[in-house]
């Protein structure tokens, strides 16, 4: 397609020529969605792992077609910020929200440049950790009361917390001192040695910590030098459902939210908040489609996700400037033998609250280049939603009856779809005919429990 170029190259060829509205739409079909062989992680994008991250060419090509510098991009679900890292590397201002304090935390560091006067200090102060690795054993015992219960804890054992403390009591005096870009930066540095700790079984905690700090020194370096302007960056750690941002003053919407049923992000982050001193039983109680809730009913879960989605996307429309774009990438999940496919749910509900589906794109997922679980929700593929916004409209997040009503017939609509075709994502040992009919009684049980389930605290 590209000729002699590499798929790479030919791609960003493409992408930043300049093009009218329409002709942008039609480069959409030109793109291999898939970006296979292409480079994901780069600069600060390799600061930590994260769950479920999308690639940065998606929120990159958009923010090329549909954006001009200095104007803002949002992205109400930040995660770990690929949205406003390529913002921020495209001299776009930004606007992330995450109610996950870690992602929040992650996002601001990728997009903040430190000084070398405080990246020196940094190295000084982290020298000091040896002298503080003899933690007072009623320290220690009190970390391995407070732990959380699951069997990977005992990875912690006296030795681990004893330098995981030292490192936390060096980052405190650090803040303490005034410094607070350096702190978030080791607090940063410190959640990605949990993470590393809690998937690969890594026993040697300070000196993996060290290397993770000056990795991050050096992609800030590499980050400082090809950036001629420094745009505007804002992450906010709250609910999407009520953003802290002004009305009609975005001009791009580029975003990846929950998928419903996929995981549990506050069991994924729950020994890294621990130790950055985050309440994940907070984070839990708000968390969006988490896989957690309503065991005995998954179809409850779902009318709830949709309904928490739904206040989202009135609040997309309130802070999105008029006839301009949002883009949605979502993934296919599996509910009691069956599919759900949120992009048609959102496009339809799109509808009735200011937005037009200009065009979906199918893309395959590289599951090597986007953590999911291989146990949960199954998602082999995602579908990027791009919605216009054609109106300003009158409801609000906190329009209830508004949102049962528009939820209680998505859901009629999936049961009428149900009474003709069961099992609709079945994978592995297949369940009996009745097993399935009863996911009619269940989505009834939904239905009939709408207006409770969707109530917003």
């Amino acid at each position: 397609m590209f000729g002699k170029k590499t798929p790479c190259e030919g791609y960003l060829d493409l992408i930043n020529r300049k093009y009218g509205r329409s002709e942008s739409l039609e480069i959409l079909d030109k793109i291999e969605w898939d970006f296979k062989d292409f480079t994901t992680q780069y600069l600060t994008h390799k600061f930590h792992s994260y769950p479920a991250r999308f690639i940065p060419q998606i929120p990159l090509t958009f923010l090329k077609l549909f954006s001009k510098k200095k104007e803002t991009i949002a992205d109400p679900f930040c995660g770990c910020g690929t949205t406003l890292v390529e913002a921020f590397l495209n001299n776009r201002h930004s606007i992330g929200n995450d109610f996950n304090p870690l992602a929040a935390l992650i996002t601001k560091v990728k997009t903040t440049l430190i000084n070398k006067e405080e990246l020196l200090y940094l190295n000084e102060r982290l020298a000091s950790i040896k002298s503080k690795l003899d933690v007072d054993n009623s320290q220690i015992d009190e970390r391995l009361r407070n732990m959380p219960r699951r069997k990977i804890s005992k990875l912690f054992d006296r030795k681990i917390i004893s330098q995981l403390e030292a490192i936390r009591e060096t980052l405190l005096e650090i803040r303490a001192e005034g410094f607070v870009d350096i702190y978030d930066l080791g607090q940063v540095a410190l959640s990605a040695t949990i993470w590393s700790l809690v998937e690969h079984g890594i026993v040697d905690v300070k000196d993996l910590f060290l290397r993770k700090v000056a990795h991050m020194e050096n992609e800030l370096k590499k980050t400082a030098k090809v950036m001629k302007n420094i745009p505007n960056v804002l992450v906010l750690n709250s609910d999407a459902r009520k953003l802290e941002v002004e009305s009609e003053s975005i001009d791009l919407i580029v975003t990846s939210p929950p998928y419903v049923n996929a995981l549990d992000y506050y069991r994924v982050h729950m020994y890294n908040m621990f130790w950055l001193d985050m309440d994940f039983n907070a984070f839990k109680k708000h968390e969006i489609g988490a896989h957690s809730r309503f065991i005995n009913n998954r179809f409850r879960l779902f009318s709830e996700y949709l309904g928490a989605m739904l206040r989202s996307m009135i609040e997309m429309n309130r802070i999105l400037k008029q006839n301009k774009f949002c883009v949605i990438v979502v993934g296919n999940s599996s509910l009691e033998y069956e599919l759900i496919e949120s992009h048609k749910f959102f496009a339809e509900m799109s509808k009735d609250i200011g937005f037009k589906t200009i065009k979906t794109i199918f893309r395959t997922i590289d599951k090597t280049k986007k953590y999911t679980s291989a146990d949960i929700g199954k998602i082999d593929d995602e579908f990027i939603l791009i919605l216009q916004k054609i109106e300003n409209i009158n409801v609000t997040p906190e329009s209830d009856v508004f949102i049962a009503e528009t939820v209680t017939q998505q859901m009629m609509q999936f049961r009428e779809k149900l009474k003709h075709s069961q099992g609709t994502s079945i994978r592995g040992r297949k369940p009996t005919k009745e097993r399935l009919l009863k996911n009619i009684d269940k989505i009834d049980d939904a239905i009939n429990k709408i207006s409770k389930d969707i109530i917003w605290t």
